[in-house]
């Protein structure tokens, strides 16, 4: 992949908050929403200043013939040119196989139990403009996201993927994601090579991760990190905790997740 594409998908980091005021996650007031300009009816909560949308009455807005299914916590939107699924605390949403990170998580309506979910993640997944202006301001014109339009190759997902179960492969997912970072992180730099192979296979840097069969959950890291998400902004190394290396030596500790340090 070219060195500007991952840039820019790096530099596009999804910023899930709207700009407005902190409150109380106990009693989550309910703020105003527009769609191109015009007052609409839906009940859309801020917790911790990030505004939350139920995704049933949202994607009716934009799109009233889909079908909603919703059990268990999980809803899954069924339309003719996309689908989409959520599930209540989960750290990501799907649609049409693309796999979007949500850093504050998807959380649950008290009244009916239906998936809320951060509105910059949802219109970054139907292709809405969003904004703030006091209200939630929702534009339209854009498409959601397509198979087709996947920002990376199954070389690189699946080398990604190998060196995250070869490193982290009993981590965290956030953990997992951090070492895939790592890896697009030097991509996007001008300082280490321009692709993902190359990274992967600069010497003395990922010896024999290659080699690792990937689980389920580092795939579904990589696919999150080649979206977009990422965890440890400015972390160009990691190492075990506590464990010395030139980049503890050398660099700032920025993160500790789970059993790894990560520097920049």
């Amino acid at each position: 992949m070219k060195r500007k594409v991952l840039g820019g998908i790096l530099c596009a980091v999804m910023l899930l908050g709207i700009g407005t005021p902190a409150y109380a996650e106990e009693t989550p007031p309910v703020v105003e929403v527009a769609v191109d300009g015009e007052l609409v009816e839906v009940e859309a909560l801020l917790y911790g200043g990030t505004s939350y949308f139920p995704l049933d009455e949202t994607v009716k807005l934009f799109y009233p013939q889909a079908e909603i299914q919703s059990e268990g916590g999980i809803c899954t939107v069924l339309d003719e040119s996309f689908t989409m699924t959520a599930q209540v605390g989960g750290a990501y949403l799907v649609v049409n196989g693309r796999y979007l990170y949500s850093a504050e998580g998807l959380k649950e309506r008290d009244n009916d139990g239906m998936v809320m979910v951060p509105a910059r993640l949802l219109g970054k997944a139907l292709g809405l403009g969003v904004d703030w202006s006091g209200r939630v301001e929702f534009t339209t014109g854009g498409e959601p996201l397509s198979a087709e339009d996947v920002p990376y190759t199954e070389d690189e997902l699946d080398l990604i993927a190998r060196v995250i179960t070869h490193e982290s492969g009993n981590q965290s997912l956030q953990g997992k994601m951090a070492v895939g970072n790592v890896i697009l992180i030097r991509v996007a730099d001008k300082r280490f090579p321009a692709t993902v192979s190359e990274v992967i296979y600069q010497k003395n840097q990922f010896p024999g991760a290659t080699g690792m069969e990937p689980n389920a959950e580092s795939i579904l890291a990589a696919k999150l990190v080649l979206e977009g998400a990422n965890v440890v902004p400015g972390a160009f190394y990691f190492n075990g905790v506590g464990k010395s290396c030139w980049a503890s030596r050398n660099k700032t500790l920025l993160y500790t997740i789970g059993g790894h340090a990560f520097y920049g």
